[in-house]
């Protein structure tokens, strides 16, 4: 429970760490965050506004699609049943094509753009232009040309090519050639134009822009959804500088849709329509064909009508037929009859109504047998040579000769008459006999001039079915909302963009800082020194000093330096009173590599130690790089260290000088001149010596040695100090020489360390910067009141 609670205060503590970090910078995050909102100021008062324009359109069904067309020949089986319609994704790729954008752009001149600029924002006029510039197209040099141009009369204009310098005069529709480009500006509306206040225009620029780029521009504009998933309902809307644009984009790209649409039906009809056309000038050659055929086959084979012409021939066949069975049975008659009459029998009477065919026959017959009852009548009572009866005999036998001859003369025309029936019968049996072949040539005909006759009226019916096609062709996209623009700006958006640049006002100094911390490997204050060594002696951070202030201590001093170097001062003696059984007067001052400050702070440390009576010896042991001369101007002082460690003839006194420093003086043992062989010098007896001789001398003997991690020398003779203060400088040693001493100190070759931060920012000072040094000497700055108000040590 107690780790749980130690956890959870060291996390709290690391959060307000982090947060005092950043609010360390808090005036830098403020100005940024007022700039980014004037920024967001500026950019809504200029920044060019972003309009969005909107229609909904239907998109109708395969019924009325273009391609329906040859639905005219859906019961050939030859119809639209072989073609795929276009689908919905299809129709909203081609609405957004390049090709229908492209028409857009020409009918609407969308190349050429008007824009004003009268008060530093730049305003997209479509409507309401009184003129128009028309470019020469032959050159390349006027893309993203641009032209200024005022309107001065109804007939002059004043143009120029930049914006600051002087314009020219020209006249309406005249040809004007440029250093690269020849234009001609047109006036749009005569009645319009009259109405122009001349005195209130103002240059206005046009620029053109590469057709291409337009056309890109407007597709990645456009934006096509669908109102609901199961609707063929579209909704296309665009963004841009001006709503006249937008919605006139819009329309007239359903229009361009509608137009291409109708085109490809009309292009189906016309093929289908030509296609008609063409089969109907073969067909009808094809017909003609076949009725000059039937005509020649009729006039050979000498018929009007088949049909007729073969009843005709039956009934003939059957009238001949009953003719020559009649004429048979009258030749039979007169056979019979003349075999009668051959024989000497002239007592029998010859028949009557024997149905035979004579001329006068019944006639005759009767006065034959007229006779012959007269002479049988007579021969009852006479004989046959009874003059009477052989009178009547005479007649008789006359008579009878007559109707011999008479029959005889009948019998052969009947028989002329049997033969024309028999040839007759053949010609008409003949004729029944080829009636066959007639009957299939004539149905072979009369099948082919059917067929041709009906695909003929067929054709006839497409065509004029196709014409009206043409003439009746209905839009695919039906408006179902005209193009309108809504009412708020797409961009930019006021509370959004304050918003926007508010929240980068503040992230951008946040981040810069996070970065500059992250990316940050030197040291600042104590903190950084105690992430690498928790269990530390920290004797003071020094604050960086002005160009104006100086870097020595002087007598009544109550600048921060003096202040920090008593607390120093103050520290070290409680850290050499915790072994107080034997005198430890020893101070090693060094640090991790040259520059870091370290005879800085030996030289003040030896001025503030001997500004409390203390006897004070200031020893300059690196003997590599001396840097004590610094602060003594007496050239006299020309040995020091290094020859007392060389001769042996030499002694403590003759090395030791006296430091003048005002009101407190400490004896100084300069470095001397630097000896070839440092090391050695350090480690003979004659160093030992020494500080054996002056520790039981002084009250403090503070030795400047050589930096640990260049070289050796320190290390060497370590061991004869009681105290060492290892000197750091923020913002010049680097983090990762803090694990330097960290080890030194774990190896035991260091002893007693205690740390000083040389040259800390007043805004990084642990507690100076909270409760501030030199207190009240001088009036706290509005800034600085602030900051006390706030709890924050900036």
């Amino acid at each position: 429970m107690q780790e749980s609670t130690n956890s959870s205060k060291e996390d709290d503590l690391n959060i307000k760490e982090e947060v005092l970090k950043y609010l360390k910078f808090w005036p830098i995050i403020i100005f940024s965050f007022i700039l980014s909102l004037t920024l967001a100021f500026l950019y809504l008062k200029f920044a060019t506004h972003i309009y969005e324009s909107q229609t909904t359109i239907l998109i109708k069904d395969q019924n009325n699609s273009a391609v329906s067309e040859l639905a005219a020949f859906d019961d050939l089986g030859i119809g639209s049943t072989a073609l795929s319609p276009s689908s919905f994704d299809n129709e909203i790729e081609i609405i957004k094509s390049k090709r229908l954008l492209g028409y857009v752009v020409d009918n609407l001149e969308l190349t050429t753009n008007y824009i004003d600029e009268e008060n530093l924002k730049s305003v997209y006029i479509y409507k309401n232009i009184p003129f128009k510039v028309l470019f020469s197209l032959d050159n390349t040099s006027i893309l993203n040309k641009n032209i200024y141009i005022k309107v001065l009369s109804k007939t002059q204009f004043a143009m120029k090519e930049k914006k600051d310098e002087n314009s020219k005069t020209y006249n309406f529709g005249e040809r004007i050639v440029l250093s690269d480009v020849s234009i001609t500006v047109v006036p749009t509306n005569g009645d319009e134009f009259a109405k122009i206040d001349y005195a209130d225009q103002h240059f206005v620029r046009i620029l053109y822009v590469d057709r291409g780029n337009t056309v890109n521009r407007l597709q990645n504009s456009l934006s096509i959804t669908q109102t609901t998933k199961y609707s063929s309902v579209l909704r296309l809307s665009i963004k841009g500088p001006n709503k006249d644009q937008g919605e006139a984009i819009l329309n007239n790209l359903i229009t361009v849709y509608n137009e291409d649409a109708i085109n490809d039906r009309n292009l189906v009809s016309k093929n289908t329509a030509n296609f008609i056309d063409n089969r109907l000038s073969i067909i009808t050659a094809e017909l003609d064909s076949v009725e000059t055929d039937n005509v020649k086959f009729r006039e050979r084979n000498e018929i009007i009508n088949l049909e007729t012409e073969g009843r005709l021939s039956l009934l003939n066949a059957n009238e001949l037929v009953k003719k020559r069975v009649e004429l048979n049975t009258q030749v039979k008659l007169f056979d019979l009859m003349t075999e009668y009459l051959k024989t000497d029998n002239q007592t029998e009477l010859l028949p009557t109504n024997t149905g035979i065919a004579l001329a006068g026959a019944e006639g005759q017959l009767e006065n034959y047998n007229t006779l012959i009852l007269e002479r049988n009548r007579l021969l009852q009572n006479a004989t046959e040579l009874n003059p009477v009866v052989v009178q009547l005999t005479s007649q008789i036998e006359s008579l009878k000769d007559n109707i011999l001859n008479s029959l005889k003369s009948v019998k052969k025309s009947f028989l002329i008459q049997k033969n024309d029936l028999n040839n007759e019968q053949y010609n008409i049996t003949d004729k029944l006999s080829t009636m066959p072949n007639l009957s299939k040539g004539a149905r072979d005909i009369a099948r082919q001039q059917g067929i041709k006759e009906s695909l003929y009226l067929y054709l006839l019916k497409k065509r004029e079915e196709t014409a009206i096609s043409l003439a009746v062709a209905t839009p695919k996209a039906k408006i179902v909302d005209r193009a309108y623009s809504l009412r708020n700006l797409v961009s930019p958006q006021k509370n959004i963009t304050y918003l926007k640049f508010g929240t980068l006002g503040l992230l951008i100094p946040i981040l810069l800082i996070y970065l500059k911390e992250l990316f940050d490997t030197k040291i600042h204050n104590r903190d950084d020194v105690e992430r690498y060594i928790s269990s530390l002696s920290f004797l003071g951070e020094i604050p960086i000093l002005n160009n104006k202030d100086s870097d020595v201590i002087t007598a009544n001093d109550r600048s921060v330096l003096a202040e920090i170097f008593r607390i120093i001062r103050t520290n070290i003696a409680y850290v050499l009173k915790r072994n107080a059984n034997e005198k430890e007067n020893v101070i090693f001052v060094t640090s991790a590599v040259k520059g870091e400050g370290k005879t800085f702070v030996a030289y003040n440390l030896a001025l503030t130690l001997n500004s409390t009576s203390k006897s004070v010896l200031l020893i300059g042991a690196d003997i590599r790089n001396p840097q004590l001369h610094r602060y003594i101007d007496k050239e006299e002082w020309n040995i020091g260290l290094s020859e007392y460690l060389n001769d042996s003839t030499l002694d403590i006194e003759t090395i030791t000088n006296r430091a003048d420093g005002g009101d407190s003086s400490f004896d100084l043992i300069l470095s001397g001149h630097i000896p070839p062989n440092p090391a050695e010098l350090l480690i003979n007896s004659r160093f030992d010596n020494l500080i054996d001789e002056v520790k039981s001398k002084y009250d403090y003997v503070i030795v400047d040695t050589a930096p640990t991690l260049l070289v050796t020398d320190t290390l060497l003779i370590s061991q004869k100090a009681d105290m060492t203060v290892y000197v750091s400088r923020a913002n010049y040693t680097d983090k990762k020489l803090i694990k330097h001493p960290k080890e030194l100190i774990e190896e035991g070759k260091l002893k007693n360390v205690a740390f000083i931060i040389n040259g800390v920012k007043m805004t990084n000072l642990g507690y100076g910067s909270q409760y501030g040094y030199g207190y009240g000497l001088e009036e706290p700055s509005l800034m600085k009141r602030i900051k006390q108000k706030l709890g924050i040590g900036f």
